[in-house]
């Protein structure tokens, strides 16, 4: 019911104090539960930031903006409810039976070598887990009657279930299900890892099934692959219900996405979703995974299931961390320090929280709004592969030039060639003559076009077109190094576009520049060896990026000599959340006279109208 006594303004930011969703995403080791603590605090007077007293020292900008976010949030702050993921899955463990939930845990194995199971001769390793799981079967079966209940309340949308039966259920997955992990791990002491091993299991076995049990295609399931974003979801309505009910905000933080299509499910569902990636140096982050008992072994191991380039099928089932970071809409910093003193990682998540509160609270930082130009340049290249944008700037931030991957001017973008024109010799101009003369490339082309065919490609748009309109391209480096004629292959030489901070560095030549030397370099990725040499070769000394490279670039060539630029990981807002957040609703001084009902014009017309007044009544 609304409050009569509220204004206008009130109700206006209401719509975004009463419901939030961040997505917490990042590697292992990155911060993500440290951020999901911070943003569990109860009191704002326990924050540890970067505020300070206007009085103790000459301020600056950052200093005020500081100020005026801890003044904010001391009003205004509510904890928010962290659900994570791996407790949902844990939700659907407790669907199975203990046998089955008993069996798939024995089967699993942390060994170094393998598929991931024990073999036959591990049989006496099984039966320990099998003993070890015993100590926690009672628990496993209270608790499992308690979820066959609440998934079919979820599934049905039951009028049955009381008040007491949803509190029951919320309770389940926010205190039950987190204390019998507890209970788990200590009952599987020796055997740490199968845990950690069968979570990701599990996660993609119900992303596609609906289960922790795996199965064949024919039984995928209708939701798929969004079975656990979907589950997410249902508990976050329950959440958000409970708490309406009560007359209470839904700040919720799920901990953690770490696939795509988890990602665009709840931005496709929300205005108010934000997906907020956690980042630190790699140095730092395997300083942690070390503090917390991993070997340089399994950190490798770890490496390679989070950071390998994935296929697009198991890229939208699996793990994709990479890309989750690249969708991310704020980016978050970490330097390692213990989250109860991380003074700069509080500042920065209460600022974003204070600007999804109330947008537009405070102006983008420098580096924010280069990065932004940055990231919107991207969006013109027309690479099929992947879109990256860059801007470089002077010691000031004030941009000289801005550049994204794409071909040479007066050359056609991939993304607007068509492989049929190429075949049925139309529109010329936009390939080489090397394409349209090459014996040995023709006879490549003919071979995908045929390939094509075979999957109902229909090249002439007819109905029966399996593509239903979207434009059938290629990349001519992937056909090119396919065919294994020079033996170079991966060769970035043969790509058709400039790299964006190649593309960058050129427009300063191209239309004079009086240098740039000192100044920064902005990326959407971080630099390949190509970009870091030109980088270095101009005197950037700084380098903002928000994806990392997997080449040697940065060890390399970076850092090298006298030199050496100063690599940056980005922290801030960009993309929709750029403008999300720093456009406000009404403007500043409207809502100030709105709530004060003071017109700072018309106090002396008021004075007199007061004076007046007063005479009269004398």
């Amino acid at each position: 019911m609304e409050n009569p006594k509220e204004n206008i303004v009130d109700k206006i930011y209401k719509l975004r104090k009463n419901f939030v969703i961040i997505g917490l995403t990042g590697r292992t080791g990155s911060g993500c539960t440290t951020v999901a603590k911070i943003l569990q605090t109860q009191h704002p007077e326990e924050f540890k930031t970067e505020y300070r007293e206007i009085n103790t020292e000459p301020i600056n900008n950052d200093v005020r903006k500081n100020r005026i976010i801890y003044r904010y949030i001391l009003k205004n702050w509510s904890p928010f409810t962290v659900v994570k993921a791996s407790d949902i899955i844990f939700f659907y463990a407790l669907l199975q039976s203990f046998d089955e939930f008993s069996k798939s845990l024995a089967n699993s194995s942390n060994k170094e070598d393998g598929d991931g199971k024990f073999s036959e001769t591990s049989t006496a390793h099984s039966n320990e887990i099998l003993q070890d799981l015993d100590k926690v079967k009672d628990k496993f079966e209270e608790l499992s009657v308690i979820a066959k209940d609440c998934n079919h309340f979820l599934g049905t949308e039951s009028k049955d279930y009381s008040k007491v039966d949803i509190d029951k259920f919320i309770k389940l997955i926010l205190e039950d299900i987190p204390d019998f992990r507890e209970e788990l791990a200590k009952a599987l002491e020796k055997s740490k890892k199968i845990l950690s091993n069968e979570l990701q299991t599990w996660g993609n076995n119900i992303r596609v099934y609906d289960s922790i049990v795996g199965s064949n295609q024919d039984n995928q399931s209708e939701h798929a692959p969004s079975c656990l974003a979907r589950k997410i979801n249902q508990f976050i309505k329950l959440i958000r219900d409970h708490n309406k009910r009560d007359g209470n905000p839904t700040l919720i933080a799920i901990d953690a996405l770490r696939n795509p299509y988890e990602v665009l499910y709840f931005r496709e569902r929300y205005a108010a979703f934000y997906l907020m990636s956690i980042n630190t140096t790699e140095q730092i982050r395997k300083q942690k995974l070390f503090e917390q008992g991993y070997r340089n072994d399994e950190i490798k191991r770890l490496d390679e299931r989070e950071g390998v380039k994935k296929e697009f099928k198991s890229q939208y089932t699996g793990l994709d961390i990479d890309k989750c970071i690249e969708l991310s809409d704020i980016h978050i910093t970490h330097d390692g320090t213990e989250y109860t003193n991380n003074r700069k990682l509080t500042n920065q998540i209460i600022t974003y929280i204070s600007l999804m509160l109330h947008p537009g609270l405070v102006p983008p930082s420098p580096i924010e709004r280069v990065m932004q130009v940055a990231y919107t340049a991207k969006l013109n290249s027309g690479c099929l592969s992947r879109q990256v944008g860059a801007a470089v700037t002077n010691e000031a931030f004030s941009i000289f030039s801005i550049g994204w991957n794409t071909v040479a001017e007066g050359q056609t973008p991939c993304s607007l060639r068509s492989l049929s024109d190429l075949v049925e010799k139309e529109d010329q101009t936009a390939y080489s003559n090397y394409e349209k003369q090459d014996v040995d490339f023709q006879g490549y082309i003919k071979r995908v076009v045929e390939c094509y065919r075979k999957h109902e490609v229909d090249f002439k748009f007819h109905e029966n077109d399996v593509l239903k309109g979207v434009n059938l391209t290629y990349c001519f480096k992937d056909v090119h190094n396919s065919r294994h004629v020079t033996g170079e292959i991966g060769n970035q030489v043969h790509t058709r576009s400039l790299h964006a901070e190649e593309n960058a560095f050129l427009q300063l030549a191209k239309y004079g520049s009086s240098g740039i030397k000192g100044g920064k370099l902005f990326s959407t990725a971080c630099c390949c060896e190509l970009c870091a040499k030109k980088a270095y070769q101009l005197g950037i000394k700084e380098i903002y990026y928000i994806d990392s490279y997997p080449g040697i670039s940065q060890k390399h060539i970076l850092e090298c000599g006298d030199n050496r630029p100063k690599m940056i990981l980005f922290h801030g807002a960009v993309g929709r959340a750029y403008v999300s957040l720093y456009n406000p609703f009404l403007s500043l001084k409207d809502e100030i006279e709105e709530v004060t009902g003071v017109h700072v014009k018309d106090i002396d017309k008021q004075t007199v109208k007061d004076e007046k007044l007063k005479e009269s009544q004398e």
